[in-house]
């Protein structure tokens, strides 16, 4: 009789540790970002704009869009990534993770571009601020440091960018 007891237990042990180290080793967590309302629910959503899920994602400029329930455009990854010597979270598009919100150089327009090397990952590299309050993004290195992950309204097809303005559009997540 104790010998079982202590298989039992011996057992317990082993699905607890594997249950911890199972989320020790993931590196990212699966997000949909929304605007942040206190007082009402927001189903305007981060998302890809294209107008098929057989179109690219690569490139394409970032909106929000009102679904009840996110769905693959909808649906981005945030990692801790190092490239280069450089370490910042990058917020990956889900359904293809060497894609992330990206700053377009020419218009400032939130898209989704590769990060791989150090050049694009200045422009997707972030620093995540006030995390537990008022989630903001900022970016962390090159020449746009600094700049805000920023939503013209809480609108369906509203516009997603990079800003060194202090407005207060922050995500829920």
């Amino acid at each position: 009789m104790n010998l079982k007891k202590k298989i039992v237990a011996l057992g317990m042990v082993c699905a607890l540790a594997l249950g911890m180290a199972t989320s020790a080793f993931a590196d990212y967590n699966n997000i949909s970002y929304r605007p942040m309302r206190s007082g009402s629910y927001s189903y305007n959503w981060l998302n890809v704009n294209r107008s098929s899920a057989s179109i690219s994602p690569k490139g394409k400029n970032l909106i929000l869009w009102n679904v009840t329930t996110p769905n693959t455009d909808q649906k981005f990854n945030e990692w801790t990534k190092t490239v280069g010597g450089r370490t910042g979270t990058v917020i990956c598009f889900a359904d293809n993770t060497s894609l992330a919100v990206n700053r377009s150089s020419s218009t400032g327009s939130a898209i989704l571009w590769t990060w791989n090397n150090v050049v694009s990952f200045n422009d997707s590299a972030l620093i995540p601020i006030n995390r537990w309050d008022s989630p903001q993004y900022e970016l962390k290195f090159g020449s746009s440091a600094g700049q805000y992950l920023r939503y013209a309204s809480d609108a369906s097809g509203a516009r997603v960018y990079f800003s060194a303005n202090t407005s207060n559009t922050v995500w829920d997540n």
